[in-house]
């Protein structure tokens, strides 16, 4: 791509260049991000252009042009050849940059009517119903496994705990059926999510609208697939960061379940206990003790739930209390945002991976469950019988004193 002596969008002609060191402080490394929002963004930017075609804005010989420069960033975005420089800032400039270099003066007329305000705002809006879809089907495919390894050790008793003491007995399907049902209240607030997702900003320019043009939004939001507008400009504006917030709150309650499933086999996969194992592949090993196999895998799983937090405590701690209308803040609330979904992407694959290929060691288990263990059964067949409750939780309490 060759460049262009107008490097920057916003710059005027003759204008003074903006200081190297506050330059690539302001923009760290948002360019490199945006690689991964190319195609949303290309994506809105071929709604934008047939909305233009519409109100009369394109010519349809200029439409084809800008459709065909917009297909060539996506094939080569896919192909990992499309790069957005330092020196652009950000992905909306490579954009409109290469529209101009390859499809001449109509590349010009490509951010008619809409702010890189709104354009970053219906790229991550795109991405982030994507990224969504795609842990929902994650999360059902978690669940389906726990729900198979449930069946299949439906019967296999296990020790239940309070204060980290042996309790009650349970079954271990009942204990891989309660992570399941988390995980099922965590789909409905994921599902909430993605409603509040729903809505297209483009077309709210820079937080106020536009009022000259005649921007179809309701033109785009079909387009783009959305079920309807975000029809205040200024909420737009305001939602950047915030849906990003919630978001993450939703998926941090999957991560939570997540989190709490491993730390339970790490406890059960110790020596102590024994309850379950996993493949010697899953397992790494000690630099100085040969006879150490370690759940690393586990204890990362728990470990990121921690991590996770730190991404969502980010965001909103960059958002409150700004002023209303788009704040350069709003920058810092991508980064945290996209590494938070990942991790998330990539934990609940490897909790799925893990329920998968669990093995129950039953002997250990049945073990564990002594008699004691029944000993609040005992006292409710004296109930049966006519005993008041607290006589027969003495009756039975002195056979275990």
């Amino acid at each position: 791509m060759k460049k262009n002596l107008m490097k920057k969008i916003w710059q005027k002609a003759g204008g003074q260049q903006v200081d190297p060191l506050v330059e690539s402080y302001t923009i760290g490394n948002d360019y490199l991000l945006d690689m991964e929002l190319i195609p949303f963004d290309a994506r809105a930017s071929r709604a934008h252009a047939k909305m233009l075609k519409k109100i009369g804005i394109l010519s349809a010989s200029e439409l084809a042009k800008l459709l065909k420069g917009l297909e060539q960033i996506e094939s080569l975005s896919s192909a990992g050849k499309f790069h957005v420089r330092k020196d652009q800032e950000d992905g909306h400039t490579a954009i409109e940059e290469f529209l101009t270099e390859t499809c001449g003066e109509v590349g010009k007329k490509i951010h008619t009517g809409r702010s890189r305000n709104d354009q970053v705002l219906v790229a991550m809006r795109l991405f982030s119903l994507e990224r969504v879809d795609g842990i929902l089907k994650l999360v059902n495919e978690l669940i389906s496994a726990l729900s198979a390894a449930k069946k299949k050790y439906a019967h296999v008793l296990m020790p239940g705990y309070t204060h980290m003491q042996r309790a009650m007995p349970t079954t271990v399907g009942a204990w891989l059926e309660s992570y399941a049902d988390s995980l099922r209240d965590d789909l409905i607030l994921l599902k909430a999510a993605r409603v509040v997702l729903d809505q297209n900003p483009l077309g709210s320019a820079a937080g106020y609208g536009e009022s000259v043009l005649g921007n179809d939004r309701d033109f785009t939001a079909s387009e783009l697939g959305f079920s309807k507008i975000q029809d205040n400009p200024m909420y737009c504006a305001m939602s950047r960061g915030k849906f990003e917030v919630i978001v993450l709150q939703a998926l941090s309650l999957a991560m939570f379940t997540v989190g709490k499933f491993a730390s339970d086999l790490l406890l059960f996969t110790t020596k102590e206990f024994g309850f379950f194992d996993l493949p010697v592949t899953f397992k790494t090993g000690s630099s100085i003790m040969p006879q150490k196999k370690n759940f690393d895998v586990l204890e990362l799983m728990r470990g990121n739930v921690g991590i996770f937090q730190g991404y969502l405590y980010q965001i909103q701690n960059v958002i409150t209390n700004l002023p209303l209308g788009y704040n350069r803040d709003f920058q810092l609330t991508k980064e945290p945002y996209m590494k938070g979904i990942q991790l998330a992407m990539d934990s609940i694959s490897i909790a799925t991976h893990v329920a998968k290929n669990l093995i129950v060691h039953h002997e250990a288990l049945t073990a564990a469950c002594t008699p004691d263990l029944y000993a609040t059964d005992e006292a409710h067949r004296l109930v049966k019988k006519g005993m008041p409750f607290r006589e027969a939780y003495r009756e039975v309490g002195k056979k275990y004193r």
